[in-house]
C-alpha cells in the first residue's frame, strides 16, 4: 500500500486512507452487542418452504462502544396463527378445475407428433407431444400455487432497453470510468424515474428494461436520451460536484399478450413464432414485482423473484454464527393450457442481520481468538456496511451524512501490514493531521470519536491499492443482504426447523400474506394501469394418487413380495433379494467410546436375520483411533485418518465401520478420499455413540454393507415393473454439481453417469469425473456413457440393452435445446459404437426438477395423508398446470415426514420407446421404492437421485477446493484451481477390481476407463438421515 491516498478523503470527512505499518495484531476482546438480524442462503440456494416455530437464541452480550450483536434470545414468535389441518379457502365453496381448460387439453393430444418450443429458444426443435393424459389411480382434486392472470382485451404493454452510459458528464471526469455497481445503477434508475414524467409508472428490473404501458417518446429514431444527477437518499439533493450520467431508452418492443394467449391454445405444432414467449414472460414478471421492488421494506437478497421482510427485533430467527433466517415470497409467471398463470410461493433464506458490524464479527468468532477467526474475513467480505459519524454541521449532531461502503477485508502482512491489524497498529500519513497517525488519533482528533473497542481488527472498506480504514463498532451492516454461502450443518437443522411447515398452513400464508405483500390484487392501481389482474383464489387440477407400491425380499428362501402402506415397509422376517457375506473388515473408532464383543455379535446376528454372513472383524476388537474433532486441529485429525487407513489397507481389509466423532463435514469427506481414492477401501460410517442404539440402527447399517458388497436388498414384483419386465431395458441417471460460492476460484464441476446392470435394478455401477467449471452439460459423455455399456454387456452375457431410459437431473427450460444438441448426441455415438450394424437401442430422455415451486393442497380431509395432510404418496398431476406444448408431469412419490411436500417434476424431452402417460407415470412411480438403503419410497426416481448422490461424493473428495481455509480470502488474493495438481479429477483407487468382484458396491460410485470402481453408500455429506434429506427436498 502506498501513502498517495492518505489524506484523499479528508475534505471529505473520509476514513482514514493509505499505507500503514506495525505489529502483528490479533483479534481483540470486547463488547459483543444486543442486535438483531436476518439470515440467509442455504446449501444450494434457498429454501423453499415456509416453516414452523423454533428457538430463536442470539445471545450477544450487552454490547460495548460498537453496540451490537443480535439481540434478545427467546422462544421464536410467528405473527402468524394457522388455522385447520386441511385448507379450505375460508370455507368457501370449492371450485372445480376450469371445464374450458380441461376441453382443450383433450383437442391438443396428438400421440407420437414432434413440436418445437420457441419460447424457450428451441425453435426448429423437436421435442415429443403429450401422447395421452394419465387416466390409472384414484381421482382427486387438489389446490395449487398458481392464480390466474386475467389481461384486459386490448391492453398494450411495451418493454424498452436502458443502456447507463459509463462515461460521467463532468468537467475533468475520466472517461474509463465503470458503470456504477448495482446498488448504484438502482439509486440511478430511481431518480431518472422520479424526475421524468413521461417515466412515472413503469416497471423496472433496475437494471437494463423498462416496461411502459404507453409508447415513450422516442422519435423517430426509436431511442431517448436522459441525463441524470446521482445522489444518495440521505443528501437533500444533487450536489455542485454531483456525477451525471447519461441513460439512453431504446428498442421498444410491444408485447403481444394476445398473441401468447392464442399461442396457448393452438395444437402441439403450432410454434410461438413471430414473438418470444420468453420475453413477454419476463415483462410480466417486472409488472407483478413491481409493488414490492418499490417497498422499501421489503428486501430482494440478490433475488428479482423472492422477496423478503424483516420481522421486529424480538422475533428474529437465530440460525447462529451471526445469521438470521428470514420468511417471504416468490412469484413467477407461468404458461398452461388456455391461460397465463401466477405461481406464488413461500420462500426463506439465510441473511446478515442489519447490526453494528462489531457486533456481527463477535456473533461469528464469539471466542474472540486466533484459533477461532476461522473464515471471518471471508464471511464479511464484500458486505455492505454504513458509516454516519460525518456531520454537515458539526454543531448539529442530528446533520449526519451517511455513506455505504464495501467490506474488502482486514489488514495482512502480503500488504506489508499488520495481520489484523487494530485500531492502535494501523498507521498512515494525513495531510490534514499534519503527520502519521493511527486510526485510534484519526477519530479521536477529527471527529472527536473516542473508539470503545479500538484492540479489535479494523476493516478495510478501499481497495487493496488504496485501502480505507473503519473501525468495525462505526460500521452497520446494511439490511437485505442474503448469505450466499453454503450453511454448515447446525445452520442448516435450524433452517429447516424455521422452514418446515404444514401444507394448509402454507396456503393460507400464500393466500392472506403473500398476495397482500406482493401486491397481487384485483385492486392494485399498479396492476390495473397494464391492463392485468390476478384472480385471488387457487386455482384447481385434477391429480390422481396410483396404486401403493409393493416391494420384494426373499421369505423362506423364495421371493416374496411385500405390500406397502403409505411408501413405507418394514423388513422384520425379511431377508434381502441378494443378502452377501462380510469378509475382511473390521471397524474403526476415531472417537473414545467403547463397542463391546457382545454388540459387536448381536451386530453380526442381526446381519443373519437380514440374510448376510459375516466373518468376524479383525482384529476382533477394531482399532481406535481418537480424532480431537470439533474443527480445532483439522491438520492433524487428518494424518490420523490417512495413517490409519493406511494400516488397513496393508493388512488387506476391504471394508472398514468408521466410527467418527461428529458431523463434520471435513472428516467424514477426507475419511472417504483417503479410502476411497488413495488406499480402495471402502465404508460405512456412523457418528459417535449411534452404533450402540442397537437392532434397528444395525439393520440399516446392514443395508449399507449389503449393497456394497454387491447385494440387493429389495426388488420390484414382476406386475410392478411394467415396460421393464422383459429385463432389456437400461436406467441411467446423469447430474452436473457446481462449485458453490466460497470455493476456490476455478474450482471445477463433477459429471456423473450411473446405470442399471441388468432387470433387477438393485445395482448402481457409475462413472464420475470432474470438468470445466460451471458447465452444465457433461463433457466426454460418449466415453462415461460408453463405460455404462461395457458393464451392462459384461452382466447379461454379452447382450447390450435395447432400451435406454435416462433421467436426466439438473436441467432448466432453457438448456433443454443445449442438452439434446449435445449430450444426445454423445449417447448416441457411444452405441452407435457398440452396436452392430446401427441397431441401436431406443432412448428416452425424461428431464428431473426438484427446484420448482410448485406445491399442491388436499382439497378434502380423506384425501390428504394421517400426518402432514399432504397429498397421499404416489400423487401425479398431469394437467391444469402442466406444459401447454410438450409432455411433463408432477409427481409425489414418497410420504412426506414433515413440512409441505414437493413433488418432482418431470419432463419428457426426448422418447423414442413409444411409451404412453400412464407407461411412463407408473414406471417412474414405481421405481421410486427401489432405492436400496430406505425402506420407503424416495422422492426423486433412484437413477437421478443416485446420480445427484454420486456427484456430492466427488464435492468430497473436493472438499479443500470447495471450501476455501483461512489462508485463501480476498485480501490474500485467493488461490485459483490447478488441474494439473488436484487430489483428485476421476474415478478411485485402482485396487477396487482386484479386490472385489464387479459387484463389489451399493452403486459404485465412479468407475473410470481402466475399469476403477467406488461405491455411494452415504445420502449426502454432512446429513446421513434420509428422513433430513427427503425433509430437505420438500421445504427445506
Amino acid at each position: 500500500m502506498s501513502g498517495r491516498g492518505a489524506g484523499r478523503g479528508e475534505g471529505r470527512g473520509g476514513p482514514p486512507r493509505g499505507s500503514s505499518r506495525g505489529g502483528g495484531g490479533a483479534l481483540g476482546s470486547g463488547g459483543g452487542g444486543r442486535g438483531g438480524g436476518r439470515g440467509s442462503g442455504a446449501p444450494r440456494g434457498d429454501f423453499g418452504g415456509d416453516r414452523g416455530r423454533g428457538r430463536g437464541d442470539f445471545r450477544g452480550g450487552r454490547g460495548g462502544g460498537g453496540g451490537g450483536g443480535p439481540g434478545p434470545g427467546g422462544r421464536y414468535r410467528d405473527e402468524y396463527e394457522p388455522g385447520g389441518p386441511v385448507y379450505t379457502a375460508g370455507g368457501e365453496q370449492l371450485e372445480q378445475p376450469a371445464a374450458d381448460v380441461e376441453q382443450r387439453e383433450n383437442a391438443l393430444i396428438r400421440p407420437g407428433e414432434e413440436i418445437s418450443l420457441s419460447g424457450l429458444s428451441l425453435d426448429d426443435l423437436p421435442l415429443p407431444s403429450r401422447p395421452s393424459y394419465g387416466t390409472k389411480g384414484r381421482p382427486v382434486v387438489l389446490r395449487t400455487n398458481y392464480f390466474k392472470l386475467l389481461t384486459r382485451p386490448g391492453a398494450e404493454i411495451y418493454r424498452y432497453e436502458m443502456d447507463i452510459n459509463p462515461k460521467i458528464l463532468v468537467a475533468n471526469a475520466r472517461d474509463d470510468k465503470p458503470r456504477p455497481n448495482r446498488r448504484k445503477t438502482r439509486r440511478l434508475i430511481e431518480l431518472l424515474i422520479q424526475s421524468n414524467p413521461n417515466l412515472q409508472g413503469v416497471a423496472t428490473d433496475y437494471s437494463k428494461f423498462l416496461v411502459t404501458a404507453k409508447k415513450l417518446p422516442v422519435g423517430q429514431s426509436g431511442s431517448m436520451k436522459l441525463s441524470q444527477k446521482f445522489w444518495e437518499p440521505e443528501d437533500d439533493g444533487p450536489g455542485p460536484q454531483a456525477k451525471t450520467y447519461e441513460v439512453t431508452i431504446s428498442n421498444v418492443y410491444a408485447m403481444p399478450i394476445q398473441q401468447l394467449l392464442d399461442y396457448l391454445s393452438s395444437p402441439p405444432g403450432v410454434t410461438s413464432a413471430g414473438f418470444d414467449k420468453g420475453e413477454v414472460i419476463q415483462a410480466l414478471n417486472l409488472i407483478l414485482t413491481r409493488t414490492a421492488n418499490e417497498n422499501r421494506n421489503i428486501y430482494g437478497g440478490g433475488n428479482r423473484n423472492k422477496f423478503y421482510t424483516y420481522p421486529t427485533e424480538d422475533k428474529w430467527f437465530d440460525l447462529g454464527s451471526g445469521l438470521i433466517a428470514l420468511k417471504g415470497f416468490y412469484t413467477s409467471v407461468r404458461t398452461s393450457t388456455l391461460r397465463i398463470l401466477v405461481n406464488v410461493n413461500v420462500a426463506n433464506a439465510a441473511f446478515y442481520p442489519a447490526i453494528n458490524l462489531l457486533g456481527l464479527m463477535r456473533l461469528h468468532t464469539p471466542n474472540r481468538n486466533n484459533d477461532s477467526k476461522s473464515g471471518l474475513e471471508a464471511f464479511i467480505s464484500r458486505l455492505k456496511v454504513s458509516h454516519s459519524y460525518i456531520r454537515k454541521n458539526k454543531n448539529d449532531p442530528k446533520s449526519v451524512i451517511k455513506r455505504v461502503k464495501t467490506v474488502l477485508g482486514f489488514s495482512h502482512p502480503k500488504q506489508k501490514l499488520p495481520l489484523l491489524g487494530n485500531a492502535h497498529q494501523i498507521r498512515f500519513a494525513c495531510e490534514e493531521l499534519k503527520g502519521t497517525v493511527s486510526v485510534v488519533e484519526y477519530f479521536q482528533r477529527k471527529y472527536n470519536i473516542r473508539l470503545s473497542k479500538p484492540d479489535d481488527p479494523v476493516i478495510n472498506v478501499g481497495s487493496k491499492d488504496n485501502a480505507s480504514w473503519i473501525p468495525p463498532e462505526l460500521l452497520t451492516v446494511e439490511p437485505g443482504q442474503q448469505y450466499a454461502r453454503k450453511l454448515d450443518e447446525r445452520q442448516t437443522a435450524r433452517m429447516i426447523e424455521f422452514a418446515v411447515r404444514k401444507p394448509a398452513e402454507n396456503a393460507r400464508r400464500i393466500v392472506e400474506q403473500g398476495a397482500a405483500m406482493m401486491g397481487l390484487s384485483e385492486v392494485n392501481q399498479s396492476l390495473v394501469t397494464f391492463g392485468v389482474k390476478v384472480a385471488p383464489k387457487m386455482v384447481t387440477v385434477r391429480a390422481r394418487i396410483l396404486p401403493p407400491g409393493s416391494v420384494q425380499y426373499k421369505s423362506k428362501n423364495r421371493p416374496t413380495a411385500f405390500p406397502t402402506s403409505n411408501g413405507n415397509w418394514d423388513i422384520r422376517e425379511k431377508h434381502f433379494s441378494d443378502g452377501r457375506r462380510l469378509r475382511n473388515w473390521t471397524f474403526v473408532k476415531f472417537v473414545d467410546n467403547e463397542i463391546s464383543r457382545q454388540e459387536v455379535e448381536a451386530f453380526r446376528g442381526i446381519l443373519r436375520k437380514s440374510g448376510m454372513d459375516s466373518d468376524e472383524p479383525t482384529p476382533p476388537n477394531g482399532v481406535t483411533k481418537p480424532l480431537l474433532g470439533g474443527g480445532f486441529n483439522e491438520n492433524a485429525d487428518d494424518k490420523t485418518i490417512e495413517s490409519t487407513l493406511a494400516t488397513a489397507a496393508q493388512r488387506g481389509l476391504k471394508v472398514l465401520l468408521i466410527i467418527l466423532p461428529d458431523t463434520s463435514a471435513y472428516i467424514y469427506s477426507r475419511v472417504k478420499f483417503w479410502a476411497e481414492v488413495k488406499y480402495g477401501i471402502q465404508t460405512v460410517c456412523s457418528v459417535g455413540l449411534k452404533f450402540q442404539k442397537g437392532p434397528q440402527y444395525w439393520a440399516n447399517v446392514g443395508h449399507k454393507f449389503n449393497l456394497k458388497l454387491g447385494g440387493i436388498n429389495q426388488t420390484l414384483p414382476a406386475d410392478r415393473l411394467g415396460v421393464l419386465a422383459d429385463g432389456k431395458a437400461m436406467l441411467v441417471g446423469m447430474d452436473v454439481t457446481h462449485p458453490s460460492p466460497g470455493s476456490i476460484e476455478g474450482a471445477p464441476s463433477i459429471a456423473g453417469v450411473v446405470a442399471s446392470v441388468d432387470g433387477r435394478y438393485g445395482q448402481w455401477p457409475a462413472s464420475l469425473r470432474a470438468q470445466t467449471s460451471r458447465h452444465e452439460m457433461i463433457e466426454k459423455l460418449d466415453e462415461l456413457f460408453g463405460e455404462r455399456l461395457d458393464v451392462w454387456r459384461k452382466h447379461n452375457q454379452g447382450a447390450l440393452p435395447q432400451r435406454v431410459i435416462i433421467y436426466r437431473d439438473g436441467v432448466s427450460e432453457g438448456q433443454y435445446r443445449t442438452l439434446l444438441e449435445e449430450e444426445l448426441p454423445q449417447v448416441q455415438k457411444a452405441c452407435q459404437a457398440r452396436y452392430p450394424g446401427g441397431n441401436v437401442p431406443k432412448i428416452s430422455i425424461v428431464v428431473c426438477g426438484k427446484r420448482h415451486h410448485t406445491r399442491f393442497y388436499p382439497t378434502r380431509d380423506e384425501d390428504a395423508d394421517n400426518r402432514q395432510k399432504n397429498p397421499p404418496n404416489g400423487t401425479v398431476v398431469d394437467r391444469g398446470i402442466t406444459m401447454e406444448k410438450g409432455w411433463d408431469f408432477f409427481l409425489q412419490a414418497h410420504f412426506c415426514l414433515q413440512g409441505t411436500a414437493r413433488p418432482t417434476h418431470y419432463v419428457v424431452i426426448y422418447d423414442k420407446n413409444g411409451m404412453n402417460a400412464d407407461q411412463m407415470e407408473a414406471m417412474t412411480h414405481n421405481l421410486c421404492y427401489l432405492f436400496g438403503r430406505a425402506t420407503k419410497a424416495v422422492s426423486l426416481c433412484p437413477p437421478a437421485y443416485y446420480a445427484d448422490l454420486l456427484c456430492e461424493r466427488g464435492r468430497a473428495y473436493l472438499y479443500r477446493e470447495y471450501n476455501l481455509r483461512d489462508n485463501q480470502t480476498v485480501t490474500t488474493g485467493g488461490t485459483e484451481f490447478d488441474w494439473n495438481k488436484s487430489p483428485w479429477l476421476r474415478g478411485v483407487n485402482d485396487k477396487r477390481e482386484q479386490q472385489w468382484s464387479l459387484f463389489s458396491a451399493s452403486f459404485p460410485l465412479a468407475k473410470i476407463a481402466a475399469g476403477l470402481w467406488l461405491q455411494r453408500h452415504e445420502l449426502v455429506i454432512v446429513t446421513k438421515k434420509l428422513r433430513m434429506v427427503e425433509t430437505m427436498r420438500d421445504e427445506a
